[in-house]
This record gives structure tokens, sequence and C-alpha cells, in this order.
């Protein structure tokens, strides 16, 4: 079982790295956002939950604790999971809360970012976007917030971004379909620095992904 634990968080792991590439250096990853808690809804046809986002010092640090129930013909299966990015997105932490294990890993891409300007940066992340087979579909109000919508052609995955932050997302191929949208946002409220603490039983495994790169 620890090794089927150990497999869904790394497979976790190297996914968010391909979302997460910022470092100390960068500008701020929510420039026009300093602190916050986001409430979303998650639902699907085989599945249902809920996610708390917090962030703080402008997503230098942020937490993301995540309840999810699955219908896995007739059985139901409940995974609660807390994600913690650290200075800015170079460090990522992935926890099951239910197992007591987690996985802690630099991320990988974070050096691409470094000395670039905010407009650099967004070009960039809108390049790669475009380069993925993703386009500009419309603009769409997500909690009273103008969103921009991204849609990968290959994949049909949707984004409803606004300042950096994505408010609403939609993916999976047919019966698997999930959606995840916000349903409430605080901003400019004071974090408890709990909410950016791994709990001290947890079981943390750090991994090495230059290993996985060639570096």
């Amino acid at each position: 079982m620890k090794i089927l634990n150990f497999c869904i968080l790394f497979s976790v792991l190297v996914i968010i790295c391909v979302n997460s590439g910022f470092a100390t250096n960068t500008p701020k990853r929510y420039p026009k956002s300093r602190s916050g808690i986001i409430k979303y809804e998650i639902y699907g046809a085989t599945i249902t939950g809920s996610e708390v986002v917090y962030y703080d010092d402008w997503g230098s640090m942020e937490a993301k604790y995540m309840t999810t129930t699955m219908d896995l013909g007739g059985v139901e299966v409940t995974r609660n999971s807390l994600l913690l990015l650290e200075e800015n997105g170079q460090w990522i932490n992935n926890v099951d809360l239910n197992a007591r294990t987690g996985i802690r890993m630099r991320n990988p891409r974070y050096k691409e970012f470094i000395g670039q300007s905010r407009r650099e940066r967004e070009k960039n992340v809108e390049n790669k976007n475009i380069n993925a087979g993703g386009r500009k579909i419309e603009i769409e109000r997500v909690i009273g917030k103008p969103c921009v919508v991204w849609e990968e052609q290959y994949t049909g995955i949707k984004t409803c971004t606004w300042n950096g932050i994505i408010l609403k997302k939609i993916s999976g191929p047919g019966f698997s379909r999930t959606t995840t949208v916000a349903t409430e946002i605080e901003e400019l409220v004071s974090i408890p620095e709990g909410k950016f603490t791994i709990p001290p039983d947890i079981e943390m495994k750090t991994v090495d992904m230059s290993t996985f790169h060639g570096n």
C-alpha cells in the first residue's frame, strides 16, 4: 500500500512541476494579490469534493487542501491531500493526509524563469500554451472575476485564469471529465502559519528529480 501511495504522490508531483515554474529571483507569482483564501467545488460523473487554497506573500507560499470522493464501480474512496508550495514554487510537497506520507522535491523547472520580468514570464507561459496546442477562446466571469479562458486543442483541458490564479479548470476525457471551480475568494487576509506547515507525524520522502532529467 505504501508503494502505491508513493507512486500516486510522485505522479502528481511530476504533473505539478509542469505548471509551477517559479523561483525566488523571479517576479511575484501573484503580482496583484498579496494573500487570499479560495474555496473550490469539485464535481464530475465519478467524483465530488472540495478544495481550499491559502496563499501569502504574493504566492511565495501556497497550500492546497483537497478532499475528494470517487465512485470506483460502486465503491466510494475518499482521499484527503495537501499540496504545499514553498519559496515561490522552488519546493513542492505532496502529502497524503490519509496514509500520513508525502513526497518533497525541488521543482526542476524553476531555473527557466530566473531573471525574467513579469511580462517576459507571462509571454513565455503563453507561448508554451500555444506550442501545446492551446488557444484563448473567451473571457469568462468566475465569482465575479474576469478570467482568460485557455483551451488545449489535444486534451480538451480548459483553464480560466485571473491574475495568474486558476479559478476554474475542466479536465479529463468523456466520462471522467472533472470540473474544479472557485465558489468564494477572500483577499488581503491573515493566513495562520499552521496552514503552511506539514503535520509533524507525516513521513516525508525527498525525491531528486534531477536524476530524471539527466542533470
